[in-house]
Order: C-alpha cells, then sequence, then structure tokens
C-alpha cells in the first residue's frame, strides 16, 4: 500500500490537540475523516510528527497514512484545504518509502512560542501569543534560554502525564528574540517531552518577572524536580514550526 506524506499547517484553537479522543474533536480524527470522505476509500494509521496538545499550532507538522492506492495528490491537498478551510491546510502531498515514519524517523524538530509583552491585552495576535502585562527582565530570560542547550535529563520541565520513556533530549539551539513588544522563543531539539516547550517558557516568564527566587534554568535542571520550575506557558502561543529529516549538521 503506498505511504502518503503530507505537510500540514493548522490553527489549533478549535481542536483538542492532535491525537484522537474519545468524541473530542481532535486534528487526527478531523484529518481522518476529511481524508477518508475526499479519497472515497479507507486510510490506515495516521501518524504525525509531534502531538501537539490542545490549542498548540502548527506550520509545518508531517503526516503519514496508507491508502490501497496512489491518489491524485494535487487535487487531495486542494480538497482537504478547501474542506477544513480557516483550520487546516494541506501544504504538500507526496508518496514515500514505505518505512518513513513522521515520528521516528525525524532528527530534529522547531518549536515557536510568542510572547505579547505590554500592557494592552493582544486583539488580532490574540490566539497566537501569551500575554504578559508586566514589565520582563528580558536580557536575563534571554541568558536563561541558552542554558538549556546541549544534552540533559528534562525532568523538570516534564509533565507529570508524560509517557515517553527517557527524559533525555538534545537541545540544538535555544533563544529568546525581540521584536518591539513580541517575543519569541525559538527552539530546535532532537525531540521533546509533553508540555516541555510550555513549562521552560513558563519558567522564563516567571524568572523574567521576578515571581520565583530561581535565577537561572542552569540551577534547577539538574533537580529533576517539576515543582522547581515556573508555570506553563498557554498552549495557543506554541506552534511546531518544521519538522526535519536530514543529519544534523
Amino acid at each position: 500500500m503506498p505511504n502518503i506524506k503530507l505537510v500540514v499547517e493548522y490553527d489549533g484553537s478549535g481542536f483538542h490537540g492532535w491525537q484522537k479522543q474519545g468524541e473530542l474533536r481532535t486534528v487526527q480524527t478531523e484529518l481522518g475523516r476529511v481524508l477518508s470522505l475526499v479519497l472515497r476509500s479507507s486510510i490506515y494509521p495516521l501518524h504525525a510528527a509531534g502531538r501537539t496538545d490542545a490549542g498548540v499550532h502548527a506550520r509545518g507538522q508531517v503526516v503519514t497514512f496508507k491508502v490501497s492506492e496512489v491518489p491524485d495528490l494535487w487535487r487531495l491537498a486542494q480538497s482537504v484545504s478547501h474542506l477544513l478551510k480557516g483550520e487546516l491546510a494541506v501544504l504538500s502531498a507526496e508518496v514515500v518509502d514505505d518505512s518513513f515514519h513522521p515520528g521516528k524517523s525525524a532528527t530534529h524538530k522547531q518549536y515557536t512560542y510568542s510572547i505579547l509583552n505590554r500592557p494592552s491585552p493582544a486583539v488580532l495576535d490574540a490566539r497566537r501569543v501569551w500575554h504578559v502585562h508586566r514589565r520582563l527582565d528580558i536580557p536575563l530570560m534571554q541568558k536563561c534560554a541558552r542554558e538549556v542547550i546541549g544534552e540533559h535529563d528534562f525532568s523538570t520541565f516534564r509533565d507529570s502525564e508524560c509517557c515517553a520513556r527517557s527524559p533525555i533530549k538534545t537541545i540544538y539551539e535555544s533563544e529568546l528574540i525581540q521584536d518591539g513588544d513580541i517575543l519569541r522563543y525559538r527552539v530546535i531539539g532532537s525531540g521533546f517531552l509533553k508540555q516541555m516547550v510550555r513549562n521552560i517558557v513558563g519558567t522564563l516568564v516567571d524568572i523574567g518577572r521576578g515571581t520565583i527566587t530561581v535565577r537561572s534554568l542552569a540551577e534547577i535542571l539538574p533537580l529533576k524536580d517539576r515543582r522547581r520550575a515556573g508555570v506553563t506557558a498557554p498552549p495557543h502561543g506554541l506552534s511546531l514550526d518544521w519538522v526535519s529529516y536530514d543529519p544534523i549538521k
């Protein structure tokens, strides 16, 4: 059976995350339903490169599924994008080797978290940024962001419901970029634990506004204790930017 790879973009606001959850509306459920409708055929395991949480967005999520025969890929992309207009778009579609798996074959991926730091709340970007009205110590946050680069045990930033076999991950790039009132935390890693990025961001913000006594991520990373870190940043500021299958240079 042909193995079809899609790269999709979606607004996570109307979904309860990627993974199928009973009767809840999820990306996996809706995309699977629409694919079956367009192809007029059953599709087989719909896999993704990452299980985004409820409210989290994606600019370059990678998905695969198998179907009985190769469809018209251009028509497939256009039809699915039309039926899920405003919520999900298929950016590309291709046939890949049967051994390709969007998650297991990935070598690294990038997430970006956006923060609006000003007294006035967001309007146009309300579903894309975390509004933090208090003044932040941005230089300190930028220094702390770099402290997670390298291979570490990230248990300190691991959600209690995380089922990953190992908490050890490698971070290749981690930086906080200021663009006016917008702060963007950009991170590239070999993989991520459940809510790991949101917990790192929440801790950076707590450090920046002085609501916790910790002054660096390097202090709490070795403690392997989630209680020593900051809050979990809300999901709507987070986006999965891209997934790479190329060797790390």
